[in-house]
C-alpha cells in the first residue's frame, strides 16, 4: 500500500499482519485485534511522522515505510549538523509522547471517559507512554540507540558509531537478562537480539573511518565499481588506485585495495596483487584471503600460504587450495602436514596423484620417513 506525498508512505503486507497479531495476543476477539491494529498503525506513523515531518524542514527529502516491526523513515540530501540530526531521532519519541499526552488530555473529561472511544484512547495512552520509554532506550536500533550515536559521533567523529554499538550490546545485554530474571521471554529474547546485533555490527565496523563518511571518497568509489560493471577494466583499476589515495584508510580504502588486486591479477601482475593483499591481510573478505593466499603461493610466501591454509579451505574446498597448503608445507619441510594436505586433496577428487608427487616441492620432505612410509602405505591401499 502506498501512499504518495511530500513525505511517501509505504506500508508493507507485514506491518499488517504483526499489528494484527499483537493485538489478538492482547484482546483474543476480532473486534480487540482490529482496534489494537488501527491504534498501533496510527502510533507508528505517528512516530515516523515525527521523523519525516523534521527532515524536511531540515531539507531532506523524506520518506516511510512501515514494516512488520515497526517504521523506519529514510532521509536523502545533504549531510547535516549535530543538532539537526538530533532532532530528527529525537522528534520521533516526542511525537509519541505528544499523542500520549493528547490521550491523557481527552480522557480527563468525564464524558470521554465513560464513551465507547474510552478504551481506544486508553489503548493509545499505553502504546505510546511504554513505547516512548522503550524507543528512548540507548541500544540501535531503537531511537536512543540513535541518539547516543549521534551524540557520540559528534564528541569523538566516525569512532562515535563504534562506541555507540559497543555501549548498546551492553545495555541490551542488561536489559535482556533483567528481563529473563522477571520470565518475559519474549521482549528478553528481542534485546538479546539487540545486543547480538550491535556486537555484530561493531566487529563489522572496526575499520569504519573518518574518511567512510566523505561524500566524495563514496562517489568515487560508486564511480569505479560502474566502470567495473561497463567492462572497462583498465579504467576501473586507475579509478579504484584513486580511492584509495583519497581514502588512506577504513572500509572504503579496504574495499578499493581488494578490487584493485582483483584486477592486478587479471593483468598478471602478481606480486603487485600480493603486496596489495598483504598490506590489508587481517580485513580481507573471504574471496580477497584466498586471492592472497593464492598470490602468496606464487611469490614463495610459504609461511603466509600455511598460515592461511585451514580458512581458505573452508571458504574455497578444492583440490587446488589443498595442493598449495601441501606444496607449502613440503617447502617448509612439514612432512606430516603436507601428507595431511594431500590426503584432503585425493578425498577432493585428485586424479593425477603420482604426477604431482614428482613435483620438485616433496623433494625436501620425499627422504622424510614418515612421508616414505606414507607413500609405501598409499600404494598398498591403491
Amino acid at each position: 500500500m502506498k501512499i504518495p506525498g511530500k513525505i511517501p508512505i509505504l506500508i508493507r503486507p507485514s506491518f499488517w499482519l504483526v499489528a494484527a497479531l499483537i493485538g489478538f495476543l492482547y484482546s483474543r476477539d476480532f473486534v480487540g485485534a482490529a482496534m489494537w491494529t488501527f491504534v498501533i498503525f496510527i502510533s507508528v506513523l505517528f512516530h515516523e511522522l515525527g521523523h519525516a515531518i523534521t527532515a524536511l524542514f531540515c531539507g531532506m527529502k523524506p520518506r516511510i515505510e512501515l514494516v512488520a516491526m515497526g517504521g523506519m523513515t529514510f532521509h536523502e540530501g545533504d549531510s547535516l549538523p549535530f543538532t539537526k540530526r538530533f532532532l530528527i531521532v529525537f522528534n520521533g519519541p516526542f511525537f509519541g509522547f505528544l499523542l500520549f499526552l493528547f490521550s491523557s488530555y481527552l480522557l480527563s473529561f468525564p464524558t470521554l471517559e465513560g464513551s465507547n472511544i474510552a478504551p481506544v484512547l486508553k489503548m493509545f495512552q499505553y502504546v505510546n507512554f511504554y513505547w516512548t520509554i522503550i524507543n528512548l532506550v540507548p541500544v540501535i536500533p531503537l531511537d536512543g540507540g540513535q541518539l547516543l550515536r549521534v551524540v557520540l559521533e559528534g564528541i569523538f567523529g566516525a569512532r562515535g558509531f563504534r562506541y555507540s554499538l559497543i555501549a548498546g550490546a551492553i545495555f541490551a545485554c542488561l536489559i535482556s537478562l533483567g528481563f529473563f530474571l522477571f520470565h518475559q521471554f519474549l521482549v528478553g529474547a528481542l534485546f538479546f537480539l539487540f545486543a547480538f546485533q550491535s556486537f555484530d555490527a561493531w566487529q563489522k565496523t572496526r575499520l569504519f573511518s573518518e574518511t567512510d563518511r566523505n561524500a566524495a571518497v563514496k562517489k568515487s568509489l560508486i564511480e569505479a565499481e560502474e566502470l567495473l560493471q561497463a567492462g572497462k577494466k583498465k579504467e576501473a583499476k586507475v579509478a579504484f588506485e584513486k580511492v584509495r589515495f583519497e581514502a588512506k584508510q577504513g572500509l572504503i580504502f579496504n574495499m578499493a585495495t581488494q578490487y584493485q588486486a582483483f584486477l592486478e591479477y587479471e593483468e598478471g601482475d602478481v606480486k603487485k596483487t600480493y603486496e596489495l593483499l598483504k598490506s590489508a591481510q587481517s580485513d580481507l573478505a573471504p574471496d580477497g584471503l584466498c586471492l592472497l593466499h593464492k598470490a602468496a603461493f606464487e611469490e614463495k610466501d610459504y609461511i603466509l600460504v600455511v598460515k592461511l591454509a585451514s580458512e581458505c579451505f573452508q571458504n574455497i574446498p578444492s583440490v587446488d587450495t589443498a595442493l598449495r597448503n601441501a606444496y607449502a608445507h613440503a617447502e617448509l619441510k612439514q612432512a606430516q602436514a603436507a601428507i595431511g594436505w594431500l590426503e584432503t586433496a585425493v578425498r577432493e577428487g585428485l586424479q593425477n596423484f603420482k604426477d604431482i608427487l614428482s613435483y620438485s616441492s616433496f623433494d625436501l620432505i620425499r627422504a622424510d620417513p614418515i612421508f616414505l612410509k606414507w607413500i609405501e602405505d598409499h600404494k598398498t591401499s591403491t
